[in-house]
């Protein structure tokens, strides 16, 4: 597979699983958690809700390279590590603030969830050569 449709195909799976549910519940996306009121007054807890964006937009700016010729804005390696370093920011964070088990936060993920972190670790790992 060449870098191209490599490039394509998970910038797709990053764009769809922000808006596919993020919890096991199934009631709740991405896109909802962007939508609702911050979650506190702290400049801290302000960035965890728009952290979120920075991947759809990750999947947009590949995207939108892969189609130009494999011409990214500010190259193909930044945009392809930030999904997993937000991510991994996302999910780390309030298991420091709180007292949560992190197999049962794992049971709670939803098919955006695992998307979002399978397709962003690929990303970040695997660079085809062609």
């Amino acid at each position: 597979m060449n870098r191209k449709l490599f490039t394509i195909i998970l910038a797709v799976v990053l764009i769809a699983s922000f808006f596919l549910p993020i919890g096991s519940s199934g009631s709740m996306s991405a896109f909802d958690a962007v939508q609702l009121p911050s979650y506190g007054t702290g400049i801290e807890n302000m960035l965890m809700k728009y952290l979120w964006i920075l991947i759809p937009l990750s999947g947009l700016i590949l995207l939108i390279g892969a189609l130009n010729n494999n011409n990214y804005i500010l190259g193909r390696g930044l945009w392809a590590i930030l999904p997993l370093l937000a991510l991994l920011y996302l999910l780390i964070r309030p298991m420091i603030d709180t007292d949560i088990d992190i197999m049962e936060r794992i049971k709670g993920f939803g098919v955006g969830m695992w998307m979002m972190l399978v397709g962003s670790l690929i990303l970040a790992i695997y660079h085809p050569r062609s």
